[in-house]
């Protein structure tokens, strides 16, 4: 038998986004013989089921998490991303709010597609409950409310692009991205993040500097992900221009890593 868990939260707007929030509902399908600290049972190579439409706008988003429990996200679509990453333009954003569950967001580029809004804000909270008093993680740059050029960036102008902070160790709180030493970042909590987003299905990229994959692949390896996932996730071992795998060197990165989503089902014009 399964028991069945609403979770409501809501997209505040950034004070200088007049775009509608997105609405986000997480639903979640949970055994009651499954306890939290169940092994992880990701399978990135298993496509994904893509959003179906419902009532007027709606969209559902449903897939298996790192724990193996089916979520459904619920948003509704109102965003359009146009052109690609590094050569386009958001049309009718939802925007991320200064702070929320797992999160503190330092950046005024605050604007995304609703998928991805909610879908990282899904990711966050699944955080928030697996480490109930940890520190919330820094989010940085998505796109501008109306997208475009966003200096220094060479993409973030589709809204599907976001920067997000790695964990530290010892629970330390981060007020925005700055330096740590290799062994002051907690890889471990860094990669789970990323797996919560890669099991969506809607990632196509993760880009980080190539020195910190091996510390995310040994987190990866130690949480039970075999060769074959390893290789799919890392292009570590492989040299920084292999250019394979889902998480890839950028340069600089050390501070972050910066996730790229697909085009929204449906969504034309929109560039991968």
């Amino acid at each position: 038998m399964r028991r069945a868990l609403l979770l409501l939260a809501t997209t505040l707007l950034t004070a200088g986004c007049a775009a509608p929030a997105a609405e986000v509902r997480v639903e979640e399908l949970r055994r009651p013989e499954e306890p939290p600290s169940a092994p992880l049972k990701v399978e990135p190579t298993a496509p994904a089921d893509m959003p179906e439409a419902v009532d007027e706008g709606d969209r559902i988003l449903s897939f298996l998490t790192p724990r193996g429990i089916t979520a459904a996200v619920r948003f509704r679509q109102t965003a359009r991303s146009i052109g690609a990453p590094n050569r386009g333009a958001l049309e009718g954003g939802a925007c991320l709010a200064p702070k929320g569950p797992g999160f503190v967001h330092v950046s005024r580029s605050s604007c995304g597609t609703d998928e991805m809004v909610a879908i990282v804000q899904w990711a966050l909270r699944e955080m928030q409950r697996e480490y109930p008093k940890t520190a919330p993680v820094v989010v940085g740059a998505l796109s501008k409310p109306g997208g475009g050029r966003l200096r220094p960036h060479k993409s973030h102008r589709s809204g599907r692009d976001i920067d997000l902070g790695l964990y530290a160790t010892g629970n330390q709180h981060l007020p925005h991205f700055q330096p740590l030493p290799i062994e002051r970042i907690d890889f471990k909590k860094t990669f789970l993040l990323m797996a919560y987003l890669i099991s969506s299905g809607r990632v196509t990229n993760i880009f980080v500097n190539h020195r910190l994959q091996p510390y995310l692949y040994e987190a990866a390896r130690s949480m039970g992900y075999d060769r074959q996932q390893l290789d799919y996730l890392f292009e570590w071992p492989r040299g920084a221009k292999s250019r394979q795998g889902l998480i890839r060197h950028e340069r600089g990165h050390m501070k972050h890593f910066h996730v790229r989503f697909a085009c929204p089902d449906g969504n034309s014009g929109c560039v991968e």
